[in-house]
């Protein structure tokens, strides 16, 4: 996710963070690591989608071997986020772990 939520971005054009290196996956182990990243790029896309304006969202970028638009990009980033997200809940809720949404 963290991966994917970084490079995802970079495409439309923010920059990749200068830490991000190649290998993170097998280099960040850590659980607060790991939290600190999963937060750092979770945030880092929040900025972007909020400093977007409407006039933005068609503007081309390319993508790989494609092109695309910035909105469409937006939407595969939201994507791939959800399909993260259920496994993770689910995860942390075998392991005991409480949402914060659910603690009084």
């Amino acid at each position: 996710m963290v991966l994917a939520n970084f490079c995802l971005l970079s495409v439309t054009g923010p920059k990749l963070p200068v830490d991000f290196k190649e290998g993170l996956e097998k280099t960040v182990t850590s659980k607060p690591e790991v939290i600190r990243w999963l937060k750092r790029s979770l945030d880092v896309v929040k900025e972007a989608h909020l400093a977007e304006q409407p006039d933005d969202l068609p503007r081309k970028v390319h993508r790989y071997d494609r092109d695309a638009t910035l909105d469409g990009m937006d939407f595969r980033t939201i994507v791939h986020d959800n399909e993260h997200s259920g496994p993770l809940l689910a995860y942390a809720r075998m392991t005991g772990v409480v949402p914060p949404w659910s603690k009084e």
